[in-house]
């Protein structure tokens, strides 16, 4: 097996050559993971401030500080499925784990993520939002939700290898998911009866986290971060055993 030193240096070859990777053979290259999140930027505020006003005050800095951190849990999420079966060749390589390959999905959308921040913090100023000391809790809020989509990658990965409906079935979860986490909305806005919905659901906690210090202005709540951060880890746990007891199966089913 790699030392830890080559392990990093292995996933951070990886990250660099998806990023890379990812953007060849278009002619704005890296420039679309600047370009993508203002395009959904506009869409959302033309429908909900224009076609179905929502009536949210400085819409733009508001949905956008929840989209990206959504958009790297999307991407990241429901891109895993694919990762064991299309790289076959890989995975065959002598003490090469194939769970490297869900680190580096996950740091390499990270890295989209935090391409992407020069624009909301733009945003931010251009509404008068400027950051707080609040946002001295990014980093924690990134290490939750890179434990939650480490965990969950993980499953799902490991699972597709011996069912490949579970890829198609990421898909209809990510797209149901998305409506039960505010990131075009007010949490405040759905009705009470369906408020638990919130609490319970570590991804909107975590949405909403990157809301209040970018947004807001202020720390999340931290007896919420802290359920979501024990979700995290307890998913991050179960996606770890599942690929760990499946992992010696997995090269055969491949």
């Amino acid at each position: 097996m790699y030392s830890l030193p080559q392990q990093f240096d292995l996933i951070s070859h990886l990250v660099r050559r998806d990023f890379r990777l990812y953007y060849t053979g278009s002619v704005l290259g890296v420039f679309w993971s600047v370009l993508l999140p203002l395009i959904q930027l506009l869409v959302f505020v033309f429908l909900f401030n224009r076609v179905v006003p929502l009536g949210i005050d400085d819409y733009p800095a508001f949905v956008l500080s929840a989209l990206l951190p959504w958009t790297w849990l999307s991407n990241s999420v429901g891109s895993a499925g694919g990762l064991f079966t299309s790289n076959r060749d890989l995975l065959r390589r002598p003490n090469f784990a194939p769970a490297t390959l869900i680190v580096v999905n996950t740091f390499s959308n990270l890295l989209t993520y935090l391409m992407s921040l020069p624009i909301l913090l733009g945003v931010l100023v251009l509404h008068s939002r400027p950051l707080t000391l609040a946002a001295l809790v990014f980093p924690l809020l990134l290490l939750i939700q890179s434990s939650l989509i480490i965990g969950l990658g993980l499953m799902i990965a490991t699972l597709n290898v011996f069912y490949r409906d579970v890829q198609h079935l990421t898909g209809v979860a990510l797209m149901l998911l998305f409506y039960l986490t505010p990131v075009f909305y007010r949490p405040q806005q759905v009705a009470s009866h369906y408020s638990q919905i919130f609490a319970l659901n570590p991804i909107a906690i975590l949405i909403q986290g990157y809301r209040e210090i970018f947004f807001y202005q202020r720390a999340p709540e931290w007896q919420s971060l802290l359920f979501a951060a024990v979700c995290s880890l307890l998913v991050s746990g179960l996606g770890y055993l599942v690929y760990y007891r499946q992992q010696p199966h997995v090269i055969d089913a491949l």
